[in-house]
């Protein structure tokens, strides 16, 4: 099955930080990553225009910052979106 097409910017992206629940533009969330705490993750997505859930593989793998994506990033096999960190 496919992911539809979807507008990055219209996605706003659920983190689950462990000072609750915050939610920001992906866009956002691609430029900056998850700082100095390396191991937040994505939690829930939604489209910003309808408020419709959306489900997390319309995040591109590389900006997921999964324990998978992660591990490829270390492995080489994806490019590290956030090398600063």
């Amino acid at each position: 099955m496919s992911t539809p097409e979807v507008d990055l910017e219209d996605i706003l992206v659920t983190i689950d930080h462990n000072f609750g629940k915050l939610e920001v533009p992906l866009t956002e969330w691609i430029a900056k990553g998850p700082g100095p705490r390396k191991f937040l993750e994505l939690c829930a997505a939604r489209s910003g225009s309808t408020g419709e859930p959306l489900p997390l593989d319309v995040v591109p793998l590389i900006y997921r910052n999964t324990e998978e994506s992660r591990r490829l990033i270390a492995e080489g096999k994806l490019e590290n979106p956030w090398p600063e960190r």
